[in-house]
């Protein structure tokens, strides 16, 4: 999807609407925003590391996780070292301590490739 001009400024005034709510621990409004957006298009993983955090505020934390991998996975690093320090503690409290490490060595920088899920046995 293209926005046109003004799709960009009512999709540019609805993420800083949302990241206001988020500085006052609003999520919920926060996500009422950025579900205004429509489909955000090429703005898509900054609206998911948004999404993220509102859902982590309002304690979502399986859906947050799901906005935060989206988010961390599509946006440049270091912009994204947020979304894997905080995907790092989701799977540090989920009991996945292998994805917990590899996304805190993520945040820190590091170039890893991603894990795939190991084959198991008939």
């Amino acid at each position: 999807m293209t926005f046109n001009p003004s799709q960009f400024v009512c999709a540019a005034k609805r993420l800083t609407s949302a990241e206001g709510y988020l500085e006052l621990r609003m999520p919920r409004q926060a996500l009422e925003s950025l579900d205004g957006i429509g489909d955000p298009g090429p703005l898509r993983p900054i609206v998911e590391m948004l999404r993220g955090k509102a859902l982590w505020l309002d304690r979502r934390y399986e859906d947050a996780a799901r906005s935060l991998r989206f988010a961390a996975r599509n946006i440049h690093s270091p912009h994204n070292r947020p979304a894997w320090l905080a995907l790092s503690i989701y799977y540090r409290n989920h009991g996945q301590p292998g994805e917990a490490l590899d996304s805190l060595a993520r945040a820190r920088g590091a170039s890893l490739p991603e894990r795939r899920p190991e084959a198991r046995p008939f």
